[in-house]
């Protein structure tokens, strides 16, 4: 075979896993085949062997392409906010609502089925134990640089109030999802947690004002 230049690989890996999203947010993670994956990426099977194993694979580094681009998306939010923890906060919260109504039509129904049925696996827990230490370390580092630039004097550890924050959201995402937002007053919630991390945070609104005057 011939060989094949790092941009290609990743144009490549990138189809797939675009081609891969396709197929879990129609099917799910179960019901969801190597060949299914195959059809939408236009590609042989034999292509998709040369970068992934198998389907569980695939769907790993599917989610970790989907962390990428929130650890991206926060970068970009820090920057709109001109460095206010507090602006990164409240933005991804917003974006969060407006997004809760269109979860289903997601991955992340295929996300917490991969979760739920596959946890007794070793492989897997321990890939969601390093993706929940990975996703949290991103708001536990935008809430400290809160409190490094005055914005937030927390009562409790900054560790402490990240997971909270990561935990309540993923609980009103998967309610969400099994009882629908309307009935359990998702964006309320939403909009309760954003309240109950500020107390917690104990935000210093007179040093937000002055970073955005």
């Amino acid at each position: 075979m011939p060989k094949v230049s790092d941009e290609h690989k990743e144009l490549r890996i990138q189809q797939i896993l675009l081609a891969a999203s396709e197929v879990f947010k129609s099917k799910g993670y179960e019901q969801a085949t190597l060949k299914d994956i195959v059809e939408e990426a236009g590609m042989s099977r034999g292509w998709i062997y040369l970068y992934f194993k198998d389907k569980t694979t695939i769907f790993m580094a599917l989610i970790d392409y989907l962390d990428a681009q929130l650890e991206e998306r926060i970068s970009t939010l820090l920057k709109e906010n001109k460095g206010s923890a507090h602006g990164v906060l409240i933005s991804y919260f917003q974006e969060t609502s407006q997004s809760i109504d269109r979860l289903k039509d997601s991955v992340v129904p295929a996300i917490y089925e991969f979760c739920t049925t596959g946890w007794r696996v070793q492989q897997v827990r321990d890939y969601f134990v390093n993706r929940y230490i990975r996703v949290t370390a991103i708001f536990i580092d935008v809430i400290g640089k809160g409190v490094e630039n005055g914005e937030f004097k927390p009562t409790r550890s900054v560790d402490e109030i990240g997971k909270y924050m990561i935990s309540s959201l993923d609980g009103i995402m998967l309610h969400s999802l099994a009882f629908g937002s309307q009935q359990i007053n998702a964006v309320q919630q939403v909009n309760l947690l954003i309240n109950q991390l500020m107390e917690m945070l104990s935000v210093n609104f007179l040093k937000i004002m002055g970073k955005n005057s």
